[in-house]
């Protein structure tokens, strides 16, 4: 069934094509927001893998011909992914791999292609929102619909959602992704800004010229941010998640095609193993993750 629905929230415009494309897979969605187009389509394979893991792999790919650009050089082929492309993907990847339940062994390919895209346009917050509606939509037995926001501090102001002109001149950028019900990834970066001060310079002579026994210098700001602060953003972000996600279920859910029954195999844990290491080992388990780098809590663990 072709449906189109459109959605403005929290500072973007998006719209949403489902059943016209890619209809050979699972779930796909077609997503316009401004002049940006995403396809997001999902994928899974009916035969579970042997191995004691979730075997999902998300792709995200930018073309040239997106920017109206074709690649120069020799080689007119598009290249292997950037680290813009890799770490949108694992972005995705760390945002719904959440969502699926213990014991799902089917692989899972979900693959984000931009058609087109425009330059004021947040990719990261899109690509999420294209793959979680496509992963709603299919038939496998998931009905959680994840959003993706970022925050940005301007002037002192809180936005939601900036365009990546606004975000240039942040303080902070913070990215959150969220069902209606939990916060599932955070990211964030405090940016430093420069700002500009007046120093007398002892090299040249104020009586040739004044001018020149100034000097500008700019001084770097580190921009920190109290975990007070910090904690009232985050609340009014979930807040703006929670709403999102409200939205999409409403509608999607009319699009959504009938569930596929997908057994779950979960392996069954020795309880006394369970008992063993609480008693031996939590103390030392619970300082390693808490109270030591990644490299060092590795090494402990």
């Amino acid at each position: 069934m072709h449906c189109v629905f459109e959605f403005d929230m929290n500072n973007i415009k998006e719209k949403y094509d489902i059943g016209e494309v890619a209809k050979q897979a699972n779930g796909a969605v077609l997503l316009e927001s401004k002049k940006s187009v995403l396809l997001a389509t999902v994928v899974v394979d009916k035969t579970p893998v042997e191995e004691d893991f979730l075997p999902l792999t998300v792709q995200y790919i930018e073309k040239s011909y997106a920017a109206g650009k074709i690649p120069g050089g020799f080689v007119k082929r598009e290249q292997k992914p950037g680290d813009f492309e890799t770490l949108t993907a694992r972005v995705v990847d760390r945002a719904l791999r959440p969502l699926f339940p213990k014991g799902f062994l089917y692989p899972v390919v979900i693959t984000i292609t931009v058609l087109s895209v425009d330059e004021e346009s947040d990719l990261q917050v899109l690509a999420l929102n294209a793959a979680s509606a496509a992963l709603y939509i299919s038939d496998i037995p998931i009905r959680k619909a994840v959003s993706g926001l970022r925050v940005a501090k301007i002037d002192k102001e809180i936005v939601l959602n900036p365009k990546l002109s606004e975000l240039n001149n942040s303080s902070l950028d913070l990215y959150l992704a969220g069902t209606k019900d939990d916060l599932l990834m955070i990211e964030m970066r405090s940016i430093a800004t420069y700002e500009p001060e007046v120093m007398p310079s002892t090299v040249a002579d104020p009586l040739l010229d004044p001018t020149l026994s100034q000097e500008v210098v700019f001084e770097r700001k580190p921009n920190a941010i109290s975990e007070e602060e910090l904690s009232k953003i985050i609340k009014e972000a979930k807040e703006a998640i929670i709403t999102a996600c409200n939205e999409y279920e409403k509608y999607f859910i009319q699009s959504a095609k009938e569930q596929m029954f997908l057994e779950i195999k979960s392996k069954s844990i020795d309880e006394n193993i369970w008992i063993y290491v609480d008693e031996i080992f939590k103390d030392e388990i619970y300082s390693a993750i808490n109270h030591m780098a990644k490299s060092e809590r590795a090494e402990m663990l």
